[in-house]
């Protein structure tokens, strides 16, 4: 079998290809867009370029990835302008990482501080339950105490020439109340003078909160830089409210009427500003206060919890204007009220038991002393004794008829 004709396309000669690669270099292939040579197996690169790409994809996998910033980081004029004159008000304006660790190290001293505070705080809730308790005692006595005053003016001249015998306990007990109750009125006195109420109460819990805050903003502000000055930036306050005699003056003003005010300085009639463009619009109410468009059920809802806010209003209302011991006295006293009106109806209820034994057993012993029931018995007995007599004397003639026969 004959070999098999080899074939060659192209246009050059086979003598002058081969003079060519003798005579001079090797043109360099074209690549593609990949980066591998036209014509070239890039099976043999896959694996040399494998190994720095697992490389580097393990060696990045264990820390973030950190944004790279972009190539053209120049700043245009308006912002360098911009950067030197924010600069020129304070040097550490953009020194943001520094001012946020000073506000830290700020808030865990003042965590710290806290910390001890509350391990060397002393506990207090079992002193004050104890304090609760001997007020509460004390209060029982008065009670008892004023009952039984009562019960002498009720009494009035009934028992007036009887002898009184009070033991030492009694004068120890009333001496003690007369030397709480002074000590009470020397600490109302004292309290008295002081601000107290919610005002003092909100400024306490404000100022409290408040620590954690002026510490971090002290902290920023404790080190500033040499050679700079820090500029304050004030915040406007907001504008203040008009009051009805102001509003009623400048209605008067514009349009010449008279608005008539009283004398704590409210407008009597509101209907009179009422005027072109100065006119009062009422809120629009929202879909819980739709009136006729609510369920019933909901709007008896509503209208015990208006009833009870406005019992609490008006209770909170009395209260307003005195100060913590006059509100803990008058509390005390309300107590000191409801516990005596217990004690008494305790009293009554055990009076009317006894009162009600007492007839009863009276009825009792009625019945039994009754004249007719007496009458009664006595007939019983006598008819008994007499049935007893006949049977006798029948026994006895029996006993005759016997010995004779």
């Amino acid at each position: 079998m004959s070999a098999p004709v080899k074939l060659s396309f192209g246009l050059n000669k086979g003598g002058a290809t081969k003079k060519l690669s003798l005579t001079s270099k090797p043109l360099p292939k074209k690549k593609n867009a990949f980066g591998t040579a036209i014509g070239q197996d890039d099976s043999d690169d896959s694996d040399e370029a494998a190994a720095p790409i697992a490389s580097t994809s393990k060696a990045t996998a264990g820390r973030p990835m950190v944004a790279q910033p972009p190539a053209n980081t120049k700043l245009s004029r308006a912002q360098k302008q911009k950067q030197e004159e924010q600069l020129a008000l304070d040097a550490t304006v953009f020194e943001y990482d520094e001012v946020f660790d000073q506000m830290k190290e700020a808030s865990k001293v003042a965590l710290l501080d806290k910390k001890k505070e509350s391990a060397e705080r002393k506990p207090k809730y079992i002193s004050r339950l104890l304090e609760t308790a001997e007020l509460r005692k004390q209060d029982r006595l008065r009670a008892e105490d004023k009952m039984v005053q009562r019960e002498r003016e009720r009494e009035g001249e009934e028992f007036a020439d009887k002898d009184a015998f009070v033991t030492p306990a009694y004068l120890a007990q009333q001496e003690e109340l007369r030397k709480v109750e002074e000590e009470e009125k020397k600490r109302e006195e004292l309290e008295a003078g002081k601000s107290g109420g919610m005002t003092s109460f909100y400024k306490s819990y404000l100022d409290t909160s408040s620590k954690e805050h002026e510490a971090a903003v002290a902290a920023t502000l404790a080190k500033p830089a040499e050679g700079t000055s820090r500029t304050s930036f004030n915040v406007a306050p907001p504008p203040k409210e008009k009051t009805e005699a102001e509003l009623a003056a400048e209605v008067s003003a514009q349009t010449g009427r008279r608005i008539e005010v009283n004398d704590d300085g409210e407008i009597i009639d509101k209907r009179q500003l009422l005027g072109g463009g100065l006119n009062l619009v009422r809120k629009p109410k929202s879909d819980a206060e739709a009136g006729f468009s609510m369920p019933i059920s909901q709007r008896k809802a509503s209208d015990k919890d208006d009833s009870r806010y406005s019992s609490s209003s008006t209770a909170s209302l009395v209260g307003q204007g005195l100060s913590p011991a006059e509100r803990a006295r008058q509390a005390r006293e309300r107590q000191s009220r409801e516990l005596e009106r217990q004690m008494l109806e305790v009293e009554r209820k055990r009076k009317i038991e006894d009162e009600e034994a007492h007839k009863s057993k009276v009825q009792k012993v009625q019945k039994r002393n009754d004249k007719s029931k007496v009458e009664m018995l006595k007939r019983q007995a006598e008819e008994r004794r007499l049935k007893r007599a006949e049977n006798a004397k029948k026994t006895a003639a029996a006993t005759a008829e016997g010995a004779t026969s």
